[in-house]
């Protein structure tokens, strides 16, 4: 397809940079833990760091789901090989060089791992030229991003629970929250968990309700009509995003706002969502869609048809958030970026990030790249694995 780049940017070597070339990539996957406030398991993530033949480095993050975390990282270092031999590696050459590699059959995982080395190469890039990624990108519409915190538990699900979780995040200053009321609960006990959390939260509390992609075009209509009373900010998956026509049925049956796009990658399927007017918000992972790039082609192509991007970010509250927000800052139809507070303190032990958070917005950092501190030693005691590749151009790759 031909690429849009939504900020006008030159598609093909702005930077007039000096011929660099891959020359190591580090990967990191860190270990489970409870969160800061022990409200949830923060669950691992996975860290690239990429270094250029000059000696300049970059991170990116790959959205990694249970049991796939090394194959991911297997496909970075797989990748990165690959993509060593380019003369001048920049996140353009990369994608071209990448989806000749894929030949159309691409997936999430791969998807993921092209996602964080894309981010580590934008990152280089920011600091080459001494400048925060939003102006890479085009410039910052807006440097404060608002936010919502995502109330997610493996084991909170009860009503009691996220009404309470609802009222402390409240009072630590945020306010919208996501629940998934569907994960323990049939549909009646579901709508009684939301009735339960806006009574907690008050109404001016932006709530968002997660269906978790566990209903039919059916139940996802039963379940909005049902939610409606209690003002949710936007529906999520009423069921999976693969099934655009059953969610362009739901999006056309209520007047609630239908987000989808966390489990699904690459511009193709969006350009279908964005067809059938299935949904009013896209929310693709910003590690996990295929790249910085395809974000602002499909930021571009949604806000043609006045539909809002939403960045998902199940991803450490570091590196991936720090690209969440350059990116929210830099196109003109970003809704939310969202925010796991239980992963913060985490991420707080290994990095310092791209952003300064308040509770309701987010303002992104002015420094070159991603504007991320990542604290080496810190970060290997974190991690359960490590690898790292010497891409070196001559002799055995290892």
């Amino acid at each position: 397809m031909q690429h849009i780049i939504a900020s006008g940017i030159d598609p093909r070597g702005p930077f007039n940079a000096a011929t660099c070339r891959l020359s190591k990539v580090e990967t990191w996957i860190t270990s489970t833990g409870m969160g800061g406030d022990g409200w949830g398991r923060v669950k691992p993530f996975l860290f690239v760091r990429l270094t250029q033949s000059d000696g300049l480095c970059g991170w990116g993050e790959a959205f990694v789901l249970p049991c796939r975390e090394t194959a991911v990282a297997e496909m970075i270092h797989a990748l990165a090989a690959a993509l060593s031999d380019l003369e001048d590696i920049t996140p353009w050459t990369m994608r071209d060089h990448v989806a000749r590699i894929a030949d159309k059959h691409r997936g999430l995982d791969f998807s993921a791992a092209t996602s964080a080395l894309e981010m580590a190469l934008w990152d280089i890039t920011g600091k080459r030229k001494g400048k925060p990624l939003y102006e890479m990108l085009g410039g910052a519409r807006r440097r404060d991003i608002p936010v919502y915190a995502n109330i997610w538990s493996e084991t909170q699900w009860q009503a009691t629970d996220l009404a309470r979780r609802a009222t402390a995040l409240k009072a630590q200053g945020y306010t919208a929250v996501k629940v998934h009321p569907l994960l323990s609960h049939d549909l009646e006990q579901a709508v009684a968990a939301v009735a339960t959390v806006r009574a907690a939260s008050g109404p001016d509390m932006h709530l968002m309700v997660d269906m978790d992609a566990k209903g039919d075009e059916a139940s996802g209509v039963a379940f909005a009509d049902m939610v409606a009373p209690f003002a949710p900010y936007w529906l999520e998956e009423p069921l999976d995003g693969a099934a655009i026509n059953a969610l362009a049925a739901v999006s056309r049956a209520t007047p609630l706002r239908v987000v989808t796009g966390e489990r699904q990658f690459g511009l193709p399927h969006f350009e279908g969502v964005l067809r059938a007017r299935a949904a009013q918000i896209l929310n693709p992972d910003i590690a996990g869609l295929g790249g910085i790039l395809d974000m602002l082609d499909l930021a571009h192509m949604a806000d043609a048809q006045g539909v809002a991007v939403s960045p998902h970010c199940w991803n450490s509250m570091t590196v991936a958030a720090s690209a969440m927000m350059h990116v929210c800052a830099a196109i003109p139809n970003a809704e939310m970026a969202e925010i796991y507070p239980e992963y913060l303190a985490h991420g707080a032990r290994f990095a310092s990030v791209g952003f300064r958070l308040n509770s309701a917005h987010a303002t992104v950092s002015c420094a070159p790249g991603l504007g991320v501190d990542v604290d080496v030693t810190a970060l290997q005691a974190c991690a359960a694995v490590f690898k790292k590749s010497d891409l070196e151009r001559t002799g055995e790759r290892v």
